[in-house]
């Protein structure tokens, strides 16, 4: 992931709490999470179709950097989660917050953005995660009009900015939907040359019904057919997803109903905007009334490469 051996070398400590927690689940099935994730706002500049944040929303106030440091201590640094995702609302409203964490977590902290603000260089940080929903036409449709304009502008000036290796802190994160999914290579053409890394999930739906959401089946199917043998033949240093993780999402691995079973919800400790838990899972809610994600429609990659490396649970 872009380690070099001296970096190894002064993070030790971690890779050596990473692996015991490997160990002790494997050999003893003890659950310890190995990942964080944190809604650090909750506001967006946003408002995406297919986004779930939405659905749950609620005008609470944000917590102050004092009150993140103290759960940042409470809920990740004390179980020695290895890398911790930001995300919101759009984290970018809180660089505040972020600079935090990259010094909290240095070179371990990931920040998912629609990259609509202009991107902060930050010291430590691991790298940044930009959701791409399609080419020009279908992201505007799904995000808003100059949504695709603005995030490519946001992009290549930092990579122009902050020189020849900048594109390294710069994944893509393709969310596969019913409007997108005949456009995988198209977007990895289109971003290729600006970032190091594209990640892809398939879009989960919190309801029957949602038109967005892929259907099991000959086109979904030939989508990840599609990804294997792009990865394989073209981009096999630019496709983040394991195979294994793929072939998972064929079809249902997550749950039943919105119940979580085979799922490793465990291996992420996730918290919202004023760093309560959410259940069951990075995507759900710390509201015992809010509306819960689909678990047997699941698609989201954190979860499924879990599994595909055989943590279940």
């Amino acid at each position: 992931m872009g380690r070099g051996f001296s970096q190894i070398i002064q993070e030790t400590p971690d890779y050596v709490h990473l692996l015991s927690k490997f160990l002790s689940y494997k050999l003893f099935n003890k659950r310890s999470p190995i990942y964080g994730s944190a809604d650090i706002t909750n506001v967006c500049n946003l408002h995406c179709e297919h986004c779930y944040w939405w659905l749950n929303r609620k005008e609470n106030e944000d917590l102050t950097v004092e009150q993140w440091e103290k759960v940042i201590d409470e809920k990740f640094k004390k179980q020695h989660v290895f890398v911790v995702t930001l995300v919101g609302g759009e984290p970018l409203m809180r660089p505040d917050v972020v600079e935090l964490f990259t010094k909290k977590f240095p070179n371990h902290a990931c920040v998912v953005t629609n990259g609509n603000y202009p991107l902060p260089r930050f010291d430590k940080l691991y790298f940044y995660w930009i959701s791409i929903d399609g080419p020009r036409d279908i992201h505007n449709e799904i995000r808003g009009p100059s949504a695709w304009e603005n995030t490519r502008k946001n992009v290549v000036d930092y990579v122009e900015k902050y020189g020849e290796k900048a594109f390294k802190d710069i994944w893509i994160s393709m969310t596969i939907n019913s409007k997108n999914y005949h456009t995988i290579e198209t977007v990895i053409e289109d971003w290729k040359n600006y970032t190091n890394k594209i990640g892809f999930q398939f879009h989960t739906p919190f309801m029957k019904g949602d038109p967005l959401w892929l259907p099991y089946g000959e086109k979904r199917n030939k989508v990840i057919d599609e990804i294997i043998h792009l990865q394989k033949t073209k981009y096999k240093d630019y496709i983040a997803n394991p195979k294994k993780q793929l072939e998972l999402m064929r079809g249902s691995w997550g749950g039943k109903g919105t119940v979580p079973i085979d799922c490793p919800t465990w291996t992420i400790i996730s918290v919202d905007h004023m760093g309560r838990e959410k259940l069951p899972c990075c995507i759900g809610s710390a509201e015992q009334d809010s509306m819960k994600p689909r678990c047997e429609d699941c698609g989201l990659g954190c979860y499924s490469v879990s599994l595909a490396f055989g943590l279940r649970g």
